[in-house]
């Protein structure tokens, strides 16, 4: 990869995608690169290169200025070359255009145009597009619809206002207020994927306009001068703009020029005299400018008649491209040689990054790289719609060329089109390509779509992310992608650098569409994993501003689905306050804390029997039993276990307090059982220490909110104490002097680490895990075979056989996933329309109802076996 001093970042990104390249030379329309290849150009800098490069009607025009001894730069005084670009451009111009304001680019001629309205109408509020884009200075990008564009530069956007593009009644709702100095837009919209408006938009804004006295600007920085197969665009569309923009092909590809036209009612005497610009009337720029104008004029305009022709064959061509591979190609429009080619999403079926690659912006940069190493094509994304492959070529382009590029598009469309998508990375990167008609022995998994009728119950959406770096790119998960050895060294390393340039945007996207998930009776839900490549240790990390902006992108990924149930997987709960930072209007939700307790208690009440001693009679510990989980859990494990630790973290300075509040919740529900006199668990001790109905009474008079939990609980000790015998339940922090005592263990933390150290447990003691990435380390069945180890949190599916996609959320066997995921779907099933599991104290009985209903639909704990990951 070459280096660049001028900007890092995008060399780097460029790199990553295979389409780094230091130009050497460029003529007509091919660039050739340092290395002597030659390549098609059909973004032409983004329409700044009208006629190809080294034009030579430009450079003739720029020789004989600079042989003729005219002034370049003379301002104050009249400089007589850009007076005569002025006077032709007012004459060619739609509208009653009487003035003119030169310009080095089209971001000035923006900034020109916002101090021009400002003037004119003594109003500030600018109002421009949600799709709109018109540059990247302060002005501009106030304009400019996508916040990202502002927000790191900290960008005061108060004087700017946007609607929706083609929204009419939006569009009027706003300026009937007679606030806005100026609505802004293109005519069709580059940067938004080519984006053409509906019938009669534009007229009926500029109507809209002039009823509530704003001004009107047509922005024809992209689309003016020949791009669309006329002079302006605006004139085809039969407008008569306030104020018309123009800039890059103004230039004729040699030149940095632009240009603001208006007429009287946009002028105002303040601007004439506040505003100037060093370089802007530049006797040399204004000549290149004038040639630039009469080639496109000459013989009545007949380069425009051939652009006009050029555009509708490429149109049909990527048109019939769309009809013959309607599962690669969404669609295309745009006008003339200004098109975009959609694409679509791609599917998680094998790999869940190359699906959330469609939502990063990555696909269509992954194309480009695959054109430009296979077919000598260099092509580019449209910037702000990341599936968008902008065909914007030089007005001189041929037939043939078109020929090419539809030719690399056709056999990029048929390697998607059969799931291999890597194949475009891999090329991309000087791979070879494999022998024609290779069909690879292990397809993706088909979506479930069995034969069975049922009726669909509803639609869901969790949120997920790796737990670690394996779940992205290990071994198990590239494996039906078949790749060579250093194919798939090389698949590693490009996914892991994927990882890296994805995280700091705080994307998420679907990753997976579930079409068919049966229940036992044979109905459905259909749903979406929904994903971020961030891992643990990256959420842990975030600050608060950042937790709430990638939630923010998880609930709009979901939003656009019409779901009926969101669900939290991993860390997703962690940062949201256990889902209280996500609860909506728009849908239900829930963390899954709640079958993932009851499941992970099941898994270890299974695991205790299966190894001859029931948990009752176990001494059995809590790790994290402050956690929402482990609260869950706790409570449940206090109406089986008549001896009980609650453990924390000692780092937290609040833990024990924290723990006081649970081991209160486990003492009141236990003096409930006793008062109903039908004790269990951690009631049977009790009983002996609050042995008559009164003291239950007065204990339970204490209150259930935090401070008649720590009351209880201190009242308990104190009993226990007096009786010199030791209390039901325990709270510790000491986690080292614990582990060797416990003979049960649930662990429920979000350390994101392997914790556990497996030489310090008791002899032949029982851990259940429901940690993700887990609190135990991998290797402990191997290190102590007297250990039994279960992953908890962990459900059996009533298809055995349905899989996630091949990935699988993270490689699970056949038929399992995990149990917030299936809390999800259940509910989703069931039909609930409330929020569960939300917040640090769920009910216990809400987690009880949810594990059965689980069990009803033929959801089965799956913590009894032993599963290949744990341990």
């Amino acid at each position: 990869m070459s280096t660049s001093i001028l900007n890092q970042t995008r060399q780097e990104l460029l790199g990553f995608f295979g389409l780094d390249e230091t130009i050497t030379q460029a003529s007509g329309t091919r660039l050739t690169t340092a290395s002597g290849r030659q390549l098609i150009d059909f973004a032409a800098q983004f329409g700044a290169v009208p006629f190809g490069y080294q034009p030579a009607s430009i450079i003739s025009a720029a020789k004989q200025f600079l042989d003729s001894e005219q002034p370049t730069f003379v301002q104050p005084l009249v400089n007589p070359i850009a007076e005569t670009l002025a006077q032709r451009l007012i004459e060619l111009a739609p509208g009653d255009m009487t003035r003119a304001t030169l310009t080095t680019s089209g971001a000035e001629t923006v900034e020109a145009a916002i101090k021009l309205v400002r003037a004119a109408t003594n109003r500030t509020l600018i109002l421009g597009t949600d799709s709109g884009f018109h540059g990247k200075t302060q002005g501009a990008v106030g304009v400019t619809g996508d916040p990202q564009y502002r927000e790191p530069f900290h960008v005061d956007a108060s004087d700017f206002a946007h609607v929706p593009y083609g929204d009419l009644p939006a569009l009027a709702a706003k300026l009937e207020t007679r606030q806005i100095a100026a609505f802004f837009v293109e005519t069709v919209q580059g940067e938004a994927g080519m984006r053409t408006p509906p019938a009669q938009y534009l007229l009926k804004a500029q109507e809209l306009c002039r009823q509530y006295g704003t001004l009107f600007v047509v922005d024809e920085i992209q689309t003016g001068l020949g791009r669309t197969g006329s002079l302006f665009s605006a004139t085809a569309e039969g407008l008569s703009p306030d104020v018309l923009l123009l800039a890059k092909a103004l230039g004729g590809g040699l030149v940095p020029i632009g240009a603001c036209l208006y007429g009287e009612r946009a002028w105002n005497r303040d601007f004439d005299r506040f505003h100037s610009s060093t370089f802007g009337i530049n006797g040399f720029s204004a000549a290149i400018a004038t040639a630039v104008l009469d080639q496109l004029t000459a013989d009545n305009g007949r380069m425009l008649t051939a652009v006009a022709d050029l555009g509708a064959y490429l149109r049909n061509a990527l048109e019939r491209l769309v009809e013959r591979y309607p599962n690669v190609f969404r669609g295309v429009d745009g006008r003339g040689l200004m098109q975009g080619l959609s694409l679509r999403n791609w599917p998680g079926d094998r790999l869940y990054t190359f699906s959330l690659a469609s939502s990063l912006g990555a696909l269509v940069p992954i194309v480009c790289g695959y054109l430009k190493a296979r077919h000598g094509v260099h092509c580019l994304p449209a910037l702000n719609a990341g599936n968008v492959l902008r065909i914007q070529p030089s007005l001189i382009v041929t037939r043939a060329e078109i020929d090419i590029l539809i030719e690399g598009l056709t056999t990029a469309a048929e390697l998607i089109d059969h799931g291999r998508q890597h194949r475009l990375i891999l090329e991309a990167n000087d791979f070879p390509p494999q022998a024609p008609g290779f069909r690879p022995s292990m397809p993706p998994p088909a979506p479930a779509t069995s034969k069975r009728r049922g009726r669909c119950l509803g639609r869901f959406a969790f949120l997920l992310h790796p737990t670690s770096e394996d779940g992205v790119n290990g071994d198990s998960i590239l494996a039906p992608l078949e790749l060579a050895e250093e194919e798939k060294d090389f698949m590693q390393k490009w996914l892991r650098r994927f990882t890296e340039w994805a995280k700091p945007n705080l994307e998420a996207g679907v990753t997976y569409h579930a079409r068919k998930v049966f229940n036992a009776d044979g109905d459905y839900v259909e749903g979406w994993l929904i994903g971020s490549l961030l891992q643990p240790k990256d959420f842990m990390r975030l600050s608060l501003a950042k937790r709430k902006k990638l939630l923010q992108n998880y609930v709009n990924a979901a939003s656009e689905l019409n779901i009926d149930f969101l669900g939290l997987g991993a860390y997703t709960s962690v940062i949201s306050n256990a889902g209280v930072d996500i609860v909506n209007d728009a849908f239900h939700t829930t963390t899954g804390n709640s079958l993932t307790a009851m499941v992970g208690v099941e898994g270890l009440t299974s695991a205790c029997l299966e190894r001859g001693k029931p948990l009752a009679k176990r001494q059995t510990g809590v790790i994290g039993a402050y956690g929402s989980v482990g609260r869950l859990a706790s409570l449940r494990l206090g109406k089986l276990c008549e001896r009980l630790v609650l453990l924390g973290n000692a780092a937290n300075r609040n833990a024990m307090q924290q723990l006081s509040w649970v081991a209160g919740e486990i003492y009141r529900n236990a003096l409930l059982s006793l008062q109903a006199q039908e004790p269990s668990g951690i009631a049977k001790p009790l009983s002996a220490l609050v042995p008559n109905r009164e003291q239950i009474e007065q204990l339970l008079s204490l209150g259930e909110d935090e401070e008649g939990l720590t009351k209880l609980f201190q009242a308990i000790e104190a009993l226990a104490a007096e009786a010199n015998r030791p209390p039901p339940l325990t709270i510790a922090s000491e986690l080292e002097s614990w582990l060797p005592r416990l003979e049960a263990i649930l662990s429920a933390t979000s350390n994101g680490s392997a914790f556990i150290d497996p030489s310090s447990l008791h002899p032949s003691a029982v851990i259940c895990d429901c940690a993700q990435p887990p609190d135990i380390q991998r290797h402990t069945v191997t290190q102590r075979p007297d250990i039994r180890v279960v992953e908890g949190g962990l459900v059996n599916l009533p298809d055995s056989g349905y899989r996630f996609g091949h990935q699988n959320l993270d490689d699970m066997p056949d038929g399992v996933t995990y149990s917030c995921l299936a809390e999800t779907i259940v509910l989703t099933m069931t039909g609930k329309r409330r929020d569960y599991s939300i917040g640090k104290r769920p009910p216990l009985a809400d987690a009880e109802e949810v594990l059965r209903h689980a069990l009803a639909l033929g959801f089965k704990p799956a913590g009894a076996q032993r599963i290949k990951r744990a341990g």
